[in-house]
C-alpha cells in the first residue's frame, strides 16, 4: 500500500493515514491536510495561506513535487512491518481482524486505518460489547428519528388537508 513507506522517506511528523480519499495527512483534527491518491497524484495540496503556514507541511509538499516519480514509487511498493499485533475493530454489524505495529492512539493499522481507544482493541470482546452498545444506540435514534418524522407527516398531513378545505370554501363563493 506504500503509506508507511511515504511517511518514512519524507520523514512525515504529522499523521498519516489512509482514507476512502487516499493517502491523507494531517493533524488530530485535521485528518486531510494533504490527500495523495493512491496512484500517487496529489489530490488535495498544502499551501501558504494569508495567516498561517506549517512549515513541516510545506516542506512535505515541496519534496512531493520535487520528485513525483518517487512518491509514486513509494506508494505503489508495499510496507515492510516490525511487527503484527493482532487488533479488532467493528464496521456494519461485523467484527474485523486487523494488524498494526503499535497499539492505541494515534497509531495506524497496517492497511493504514487509524485506530481510535474507543473503536479499536486487542480484546475482541471488549470491542464486540462496544458494537452492541453502539448498534443498541443507532438503534434507538433511528426510532427516535422515524417517530419525529410521522410526527411531522401527519402535522402536515393535517395542514395540506386545512389548505385544501379553505381552497374548497373559497371557490364556492363563485
Amino acid at each position: 500500500m506504500g503509506w508507511k513507506n511515504v511517511k518514512e522517506a519524507y520523514e512525515i511528523g504529522h499523521l498519516v493515514c489512509v482514507t476512502d480519499k487516499g493517502i491523507s495527512i494531517g493533524s488530530d483534527y485535521i485528518h486531510d491536510i494533504i490527500v495523495i491518491g493512491m496512484d500517487g497524484e496529489i489530490k488535495k495540496r498544502y499551501s501558504k495561506d494569508g495567516w498561517s503556514s506549517n512549515e513541516d507541511l510545506l516542506r512535505y509538499m515541496a519534496e512531493f513535487e520535487d520528485d513525483p516519480e518517487k512518491l509514486k514509487r513509494l506508494i505503489q511498493t508495499p510496507d515492510s512491518f516490525g511487527s503484527s499485533v493482532a487488533v479488532y475493530t467493528y464496521q456494519e454489524g461485523e467484527v474485523l481482524e486487523k494488524v498494526c505495529e503499535t497499539t492505541g492512539w494515534p497509531n495506524v493499522t497496517h492497511d493504514g486505518q487509524l485506530m481510535y481507544d474507543n473503536t479499536f482493541s486487542t480484546d475482541k470482546r471488549e470491542i464486540i460489547e462496544k458494537a452492541k452498545s453502539d448498534a443498541c444506540s443507532d438503534i434507538e435514534l433511528y426510532g427516535d428519528i422515524i417517530k419525529d418524522s410521522k410526527e411531522k407527516l401527519e402535522k402536515q398531513q393535517k395542514r395540506l388537508e386545512t389548505l385544501e378545505t379553505n381552497l374548497a370554501a373559497l371557490n364556492l363563493m363563485e
